[in-house]
């Protein structure tokens, strides 16, 4: 994937959350989060992404799989073959994330916008696993779009999620935070 093509998805990306001109590398690290945000990342998102995909290696069928643990969010893409392919997408949060990269390669680019609630990702795949950690802090909804391998939209049943890698049902798509109980 060269350089121009990075720059196009993530000028695409930005256009489709509304953050145009905000798409930039950031500290993966960057910024230690309060004690509340810390806490608030560890609660509980809906069901359907909870827990990491039962299975999940490399090698495993094609596809982007998200879950939810009490660390944090985890987006990995693998494929059985060993072929290049490459995985693309885009996630927005309703406030801002911290993210941490997992096991990339040269080619393999991942951003977080200046505003920190969007992250571009391009993961150049050859059968292993690519990926990215984040943290939501306090968002209350996350929004996966744009998510295409080889170019093509990625087929819903190649997009799985939590520990069931049950299927959405369009993308894009949002998943809240669960509430939590006032007393």
């Amino acid at each position: 994937m060269t350089a121009r093509s990075i720059a196009l998805i993530g000028a695409a990306a930005a256009a489709t959350v509304g953050v145009a001109g905000l798409i930039a590398p950031a500290a993966a690290g960057a910024a230690t989060p309060s004690p509340t945000a810390a806490a608030c990342d560890k609660t509980a998102w809906e069901p359907t992404v909870q827990g990491r995909p039962a299975g999940l290696a490399a090698g495993s069928p094609t596809g982007d799989y998200l879950w939810h643990d009490q660390r944090g969010f985890h987006l990995r893409v693998t494929h059985a073959q060993h072929d290049r392919r490459v995985y693309t997408g885009v996630i927005h949060a309703s406030a801002p994330m911290r993210m941490e990269r997992v096991r990339l390669e040269k080619g393999d680019r991942v951003t977080l916008s200046k505003n920190r609630q969007t992250i571009v990702f391009a993961f150049v795949n050859h059968g292993g696993i690519d990926g990215v950690n984040f943290h939501t802090d306090c968002a209350s909804t996350l929004t996966v779009s744009r998510l295409r391998v080889g170019g093509h939209r990625i087929a819903l049943k190649h997009v799985y999620l939590g520990a069931t890698k049950a299927h959405p049902a369009a993308v894009p798509f949002t998943v809240h935070r669960v509430p939590t109980p006032t007393t």
